[in-house]
């Protein structure tokens, strides 16, 4: 569900496998019983996404009858990198692969993927600008494109509505006014702010408001800067303070908010498929946008993107570009939005007439759509997998070992530069 959770250390893995270039020759070929050619296609979605991704699939084959694609789910995003690694060196990777975006660099750096150039050259100006550009950056090392955005998510805060009325509350616009909500529901035992096993998605894009970036596609490390420290601090005082908790072993934080024990939730519009599961018929609540942070939007987007793996033959290429085509187009992204509650992947279909129906109908999906024209994309870089590890130990120090995020940051930025000078 959390897609960005999938990241591992891609760099050691493939060295410890021993993967060379050569190793990266997929095996498929036509599907002679059809005379289709047949592409296939690995995604890291499981359950219910999975069963709603073998649907998009269908339609597609069902479309016209040159390409037959098949989609397997190869577990989540970590046993799919690891398979990914195995496949290389036995010489059996798909044409295509979901994977994270942030991926891409540490992909294209082992030599795995080819760059999709050819496919973006055969659209249309006004086809690639219909695409937020959050996503259309993400697709991107540099002025090459690597990948066609998929399956997206955007930050987005979950209100519990009956807090709101019982306390005299409103939706809090600011970060500010979040934490004054705290010290009026900590005397009953209420968070005003929940968050998951981590707050470093919120510590981005307060830095991001704040105009700074941890770490910049070109290596420029700003991890410990002080807007990046005082972001936070920000935090980090609630949680002292008991008006802000993290879901600990729990991973999300999305059980506790069903169950009333914080007004608000930032979380991954991604998950309000388990919350419409989860939450009794009896919760009245809602969403809305993640609150500004001095006086700026910093609401970051996340999700997975699709590769096309070096090896695939010429026809396996051009399905595999007519494939990824298909799913940009508005009436394709549309119902894969309204199926699974991802964000739809272009302003055609965000305003199409079928899904601003649905948003009627389903209200709580407004607020991912309405963060996406400003919403950024954390800049990926070769190493991520890496940094994203030690990112994770850091904001788990200044959780459970009282680490200050002074000397947490100043240690991951150190991280961060051993890391992007390495690559």
């Amino acid at each position: 569900m959390k897609t960005h959770k999938g990241l591992m250390l891609l760099a050691t893995l493939a060295a410890a496998a021993g993967i060379t270039l050569t190793a990266l020759r997929p095996a498929h070929a036509a599907d002679t019983s059809t005379n289709r050619t047949k592409i296939t296609f690995w995604s890291g979605l499981t359950g219910p996404y999975q069963k709603n991704l073998n649907t998009i699939v269908n339609d597609y084959n069902q479309s016209q009858t040159k390409y037959q694609v098949v989609a397997t789910s190869q577990g989540d995003y970590t046993q799919m990198n690891q398979k990914v690694m195995a496949a290389a060196k036995s010489h059996s990777l798909p044409v295509l692969d979901m994977t994270t975006y942030t991926n891409l660099p540490d992909y294209q750096h082992h030599g795995f993927i080819d760059n999709l150039n050819p496919m973006y050259k055969g659209m249309s100006s006004k086809a690639k600008n219909d695409i937020y550009p959050a996503f259309l950056s993400g697709s991107k090392i540099g002025n090459t494109y690597y990948s066609t955005p998929f399956s997206k998510s955007t930050r987005i805060m979950y209100v519990n509505k009956d807090i709101l009325k019982k306390y005299h509350l409103s939706i809090p616009k600011t970060w500010d006014q979040l934490k004054q909500d705290g010290a009026k529901l900590k005397k009953d035992g209420i968070y005003a702010y929940g968050f998951d096993k981590s707050f470093d998605m919120e510590w981005e894009g307060m830095a991001h408001a704040a105009g700074v970036t941890p770490v910049s596609s070109t290596g420029k490390v700003q991890v410990a800067n002080k807007k990046s420290v005082a972001a936070a601090n920000l935090v980090l005082d609630m949680v002292k303070d008991g008006t802000a908790k993290s879901a600990g072993s729990d991973n999300y934080w999305t059980k506790n908010f069903v169950n009333g024990k914080s007004a608000f939730y930032i979380g991954s519009s991604a998950g309000l498929t388990q919350t419409k599961l989860q939450a009794p018929k009896t919760l009245n609540w809602t969403t809305a946008p993640v609150p500004s942070y001095e006086g700026k939007s910093g609401t970051e987007v996340a999700g997975n993107d699709l590769v096309l793996f070096k090896g695939a033959n010429t026809k396996q290429k051009r399905g595999a570009y007519d494939f990824m085509k298909y799913l940009l187009k508005a009436k394709t992204a549309t119902k894969w939005a309204k199926l699974t509650g991802y964000v739809p992947l272009s302003k055609s279909a965000t305003n199409s007439a079928d899904y601003q129906s649905f948003l009627k109908q389903h209200p709580e999906n407004n607020a991912a759509v309405d963060s996406l024209p400003k919403a950024f994309a954390q800049p990926a870089f070769a190493g991520f997998g890496e940094y994203y590890n030690d990112k994770g130990d850091a904001f788990n120090s200044m959780l459970t070992k009282n680490t200050s995020a002074k000397d947490a940051l100043t240690k991951l930025a150190k991280q961060a530069k051993q890391i992007t000078s390495a690559n």
